[in-house]
């Protein structure tokens, strides 16, 4: 799908994508202090799994022990995020942690804290469920790629601090790997972006991702290992998501931005002015015109707009209220969600900003 939006001198063409697919898929789960919450598609699909493996108890109690394990893991990025000055427009839930980067403002040690204090978290998180277990029960769990079994007479109880512990140990191991999405990955993107281009930066991330996805793939089957072998394909094929995405995005932005139509060639100058003639028509006489389905997504576009359009004036209104109410009584005299609120109007802006 694409818009053109025709000027005196100038066309612009823009390509849109889908922004969820097949790996980002999520189901909105309400806000969280203002911040949109999602949980991604994979957590029925690893419930299902859990149930197949073991029972329905075990399947319900595990994905229960790691939703909540990640959600406080995202939730300590927003957090620290909030603490840094930064914030989180959404966060996406994902059973390796989330797929939404926070926004940090500041210096490098800013971006480090925001985004290695959920992992610490984990970490903590992890030894504290040894309090309650002896090593005889932790050790197997130490390697993440183990097979997860429960003992003879083993209590409800002991398994689930059992799983607990491994789903806050392989959060804390996985956010490690210097590869995004994962939280060193895309710390380390950060600091390539600071010393090198935008473009540099995130073609040495999914280079640097394609190689982690082949070693893990290969030391996968040297060791007999198929969680390994699992896991290392499943890098691969996020960094080949990652790498389509990117190179889709950036071979459109070079390619149809800011054109002249005296820079145009026949067929393109053509194609501009049929695609302007289509839409007068379109206009004019809609109803005569669009099949049944093209006026139902016209209708939805419109509808879209509309309810944009009315967050923008409410969202407008309570800025002009907060103004006001600093330029009366200074910083101090605004709330904690109204400061809130201008962080999520000044992330939102620059990422308008970047995107257009």
């Amino acid at each position: 799908m694409f818009l053109l939006s025709t000027g005196i001198r100038s066309v612009t063409i823009r390509f849109m994508y889908a922004t969820d697919t097949i790996l980002t898929f999520a189901f909105p789960a309400g806000r969280l202090g203002g911040t949109r919450l999602k949980i991604s598609f994979f957590f029925p699909v690893l419930a299902l799994a859990f149930i197949w493996r073991q029972d329905l108890l075990f399947g319900i109690m595990a994905t229960a022990i790691l939703l909540f394990s990640v959600f406080v893991h995202e939730l300590t990025h927003l957090l620290a995020a909030r603490s840094a000055g930064g914030d989180m427009e959404e966060i996406s839930v994902w059973p390796l942690g989330g797929l939404v980067e926070p926004s940090v403002r500041g210096h490098l040690q800013q971006h480090v804290q925001t985004m290695m204090s959920a992992p610490l978290v984990n970490l903590l998180l992890a030894l504290s469920c040894t309090l309650t277990l002896s090593s005889a029960q932790i050790t197997p769990l130490l390697n993440p790629f183990g097979e997860f079994a429960i003992g003879q007479g083993e209590s409800l109880a002991t398994t689930a601090w059992r799983v607990a512990f491994l789903c806050n140990w392989v959060l804390f191991l996985s956010n490690l790997i210097p590869v995004a999405p994962f939280d060193l990955g895309l710390l380390l993107r950060t600091y390539l972006t600071s010393r090198f281009s935008d473009s540099e930066s995130r073609d040495l991330m999914i280079r640097l991702g394609l190689v982690f996805g082949l070693l893990g793939i290969f030391s996968g089957f040297v060791f007999d290992s198929s969680a390994l072998v699992t896991c290392a394909a499943f890098v691969l094929v996020l960094q080949i998501h990652e790498n389509l995405r990117w190179y889709e995005v950036a071979g459109s932005t070079e390619s149809y931005s800011d054109y002249e139509f005296d820079d145009l060639d026949e067929e393109s100058a053509s194609f501009a002015e049929s695609w302007a003639e289509y839409q007068e028509t379109h206009e004019s006489n809609d109803e005569s015109n669009a099949d049944v389905l093209g006026r139902w997504r016209d209708q939805r576009e419109q509808e879209r707009q509309e309810r944009e359009q009315e967050e923008r004036r409410k969202d407008e209104q309570q800025m002009d209220e907060i103004l006001l109410k600093l330029h009366e009584g200074g910083r101090d005299a605004l709330s904690t969600s109204e400061l809130h609120f201008l962080n999520r109007v000044s992330v939102r802006f620059r990422n308008g900003k970047l995107h257009n």
